[in-house]
């Protein structure tokens, strides 16, 4: 790693040392933890997120460096030097050089440009050119400079982006027309679409006509919305500033329409393809649930039970490479928002055809399981088959079946319903025997009027219904996943590392001055998982169960097959949701090239893996940044309120707090605040503790539809009054504005307007 570092010439981040290291999203944790040894040992400098030599290295490794390339090799008799490193050309000589890459636009306008072909350090770029494009789109950059050992390029071409429509404001002059958005303004024709002052949806251009001679952006006029504060404009702009969108290609809407709305005979009867339609299977989903991937069936068998998990089979109408398949990769995933769904597929499939709808033959890839009383997985069978779901249950019906409650049309599935809430109890416990880790998070959903307006947030409930569903699912997921380790056949697989060794160590040291025995260094997922039972009761839970969660880390999809840490799961990927997730319709596409046949070609997995994992994060932000906009429109007309609220999080600018029984969180910034990040405690000006748990009294002091933030006041702590103090005020890291933000703000050209899913 050390000798990398010096032959680079140049410091290197995480990301670079993987790449030029060869190494997969599992081998993260490991490669910081070398990195951590080295520089606990002094051979390296961390600057930042990047690592380099010690001055006093430098020249060593130089020297070694050079021994080692010029190392004399015989070959045949003759002499010849090993290949040596391109030195690094002058400046001058370089300023023509081009780089495709993937911009990141930083809070503060700068930003960086990832080098398509993970090579080379990634290109800074300064606020007014990152203004030229957009976070995430893919660039052309030509390097112009070196500044403090820093490559610097310029924007100069924009080749695809994320983003595809922006909502904004249409306005009409006598120069021509524009849409103010939350990115600036957009240089759009006039159209007969919209009238000044209305809520447009706007595609961006790419490419050429991505800038307009005076440095704006630029587009068209794709529709009306309305009104600009429309609560239907602002939860789509939220979606179009993630990438994601209501409506598919031209192209894309031709080929679903192409294609049929019943099974035909054929498809049904094609060789290999079994028939459960008399099997008795059933869906069960959330009361506003529109598409239905997953049925299932379990009875009794000599060993135990047998589980039928069916599936969708979306790889039969998608194929690889089609305009449906690009627009899918492209979004990679269902967005779930208040009364709407953003969908991967065109609604002829998602709610058509590949929906498992009841009393309609459906096709479906089945996971056909046989399990020991133990919960173990003794055998099991994966085969295309068609299916009629028998009916669609919903949660609540499921959980008053199994509490005794007579439902009609359901009472009859009772056995069934009583069979699978007995194979999910064995499942459950043979998970958390194994070391599974159930944190068992409180989930919140919006709950709207009938206009669309929002009318309470509420818990969601975790019933045994939930939890039947879930335990199938998992079984399936893990069945397909060892089918294809036991091949050896490579294929898509979910991985979620061990927890970050920082964060648990911090972790540790807070448990210990608690009282709680927790050793040090890595820790099993069936250690970790014992350690929360130790919790239960605690008084220090809440905030001991908070700082374990943030060590935990995402799970990302991975062509490696590296195990799931929070399951306690040698083999898991994702097989049951083709109909809302890219990486489902994947497995199941490798499923049909092995039984066809076919060899499994498995390099463009990683990057596929790479795109889904990005789209995952991207439709969680919108998800969350939608709750955060209907929190605020709760809350907008009640400022000044004092209500009760129990301090949630702590931060190093203040705490959040959430208002009891509204379940809306709000930011509290005192002046005077100090946090100790060892002990997770704040302290005010007067001295007084703030610790997660502790009851107050909180004032809305404002509330801000435009940036969804909501800020608090402390009017008393624990019952005792607090002296109103002036909020903290944020003097670095504040986000600035754009060039072109700036530029219009100066320029007076009006203001920016700005199924419950346990992701396994």
């Amino acid at each position: 790693m050390v000798e990398l570092i010096a032959r680079a010439g140049h410091p290197l981040g995480l990301k670079e040392l993987m790449k030029l290291n060869a190494l997969h999203p599992g081998q993260q944790t490991a490669l910081k933890r070398v990195l951590r040894e080295l520089v606990k040992a002094g051979r390296l400098l961390k600057e930042g997120k990047r690592f380099t030599l010690p001055k006093s290295a430098v020249e060593v490794e130089a020297v070694k460096s050079e021994k080692v390339e010029g190392r004399v090799e015989r070959r045949g008799g003759q002499k010849q030097r090993a290949p040596q490193f391109e030195k690094q050309k002058p400046t001058h000589e370089r300023q023509k050089k081009r780089i495709e890459g993937t911009l990141k636009v930083h809070p503060n306008g700068f930003g960086f440009v990832h080098p398509s072909s993970g090579e080379g350090e990634n290109i800074f770029v300064t606020p007014a050119d990152a203004a030229r494009a957009l976070d995430n789109d893919k660039v052309v950059v030509e390097l112009v400079e070196g500044r403090d050992g820093r490559t610097t390029g310029r924007i100069v071409d924009v080749r695809d982006r994320t983003r595809q429509f922006v909502v904004g404001e249409y306005r009409e002059n006598k120069h021509g027309a524009f849409v103010q958005t939350d990115i600036g303004p957009v240089s759009v024709p006039k159209t007969q679409l919209a009238r000044d002052g209305d809520a447009v949806k706007v595609r961006l251009g790419v490419g050429k006509r991505v800038l307009s001679p005076d440095d704006r952006l630029t587009g068209e006029v794709a529709g009306s919305l309305g009104k600009m504060g429309d609560m239907s404009v602002e939860v789509l702009g939220i979606a179009y500033a993630q990438g994601f969108n209501e409506e598919f290609p031209a192209e894309v809407m031709d080929e679903a329409d192409a294609v049929e709305t019943t099974v035909l005979e054929a498809e049904a009867n094609e060789k290999g393809r079994r028939d459960l339609r008399a099997m008795g299977l059933v869906t069960i989903d959330g009361e506003d649930a529109r598409d239905f991937d997953d049925a299932v069936w379990v009875t009794d068998h000599p060993k135990g039970y047998r589980l039928v998990v069916a599936i969708a089979d979306v790889s039969h109408y998608v194929e690889d490479g089609d305009a449906l398949d690009a627009e899918a990769l492209r979004r990679a995933t269902s967005v779930y928002l208040p009364g709407r769904v953003l969908p991967m597929l065109p609604e002829r499939l998602s709610n058509g055809i590949c929906s498992l709808k009841p009393d309609e033959d459906r096709l479906c890839m089945v996971a056909d399981m046989v399990i020991d009383k133990a919960g173990v997985a003794v055998s099991s069978e994966l085969y295309p088959a068609v299916m009629r779901s028998a009916a669609r249950c919903t949660y609540e019906e499921v959980h008053a079946v199994l509490a005794g409650r007579d439902v009609p049309h359901r009472v009859k599935f009772r056995p069934l319903f009583e069979k699978l809430l007995e194979l999910s109890k064995v499942l459950t416990k043979m998970r958390l025997d194994r070391g599974a880790i159930d944190f068992d998070i409180n989930e919140t959903r919006v709950e709207l009027n009938e206009d669309g307006t929002p009318k309470r947030m509420a818990r969601r409930e975790r019933l045994e219904s939930h939890r039947i569903v879930e335990e199938c699912m998992l079984a399936a997921n893990e069945a397909v996943a060892r089918y294809f380790r036991e091949r050896g056949v490579p294929t898509l697989s979910r991985y979620h590392a061990p927890p970050d060794e920082e964060k648990l160590a911090a972790f540790a040291a807070l448990a210990g001055a608690y009282g709680l025995n927790v050793r040090q260094g890595p820790m099993s997922s069936k250690e970790l998982n014992a350690l929360l039972k130790q919790l239960v009761g605690h008084p220090e839970q809440r905030a001991l169960n908070q700082l374990l969660l943030r060590s935990m880390m995402q799970a990302i999809y991975s062509s490696q097959n590296d195990g799931h840490y929070g399951l306690g799961a040698d083999d898991y990927l994702h097989f049951t949701s083709p109909i809302r997730r890219y990486p489902d319709l994947i497995v199941h596409r490798l499923l049909r090239q092995i039984w066809a046949k076919e060899r499994v070609d498995g390099d463009e997995l990683e990057k596929k893996a790479v795109q889904s994992s990005e789209r995952e994060r991207a439709a969680m932000k919108v998800e969350r940044e939608v709750v955060s906009f209907y929190s605020c429109l709760m809350l907008k007309d009640r400022v000044g309120e004092e209500l009760p609220a129990t301090v949630s999080s702590l931060a190093e600018g203040g705490f959040y707090a959430e208002l009891d029984g509204l379940y809306i969180e709000g930011m509290v910034r005192p002046s005077g605040w100090k946090f100790d990040p060892g002990l997770y405690r704040g302290i005010l000006a007067g001295g007084k503790v703030v610790k997660v748990g502790l009851p107050m009294v909180a004032r809305i002091a404002s509330v801000n539809l435009q940036a969804r933030k909501i800020d608090l006041e402390i009017v008393a702590l624990e019952g005792a009054p607090v002296k109103a103090q002036a909020p903290q005020v944020r003097r670095r890291f504040e986000p600035r504005e754009s060039p072109r933000q700036e530029r219009r703000s100066k320029g007076g050209k009006g203001r920016p307007h700005g199924k419950s899913h346990r992701r396994r």
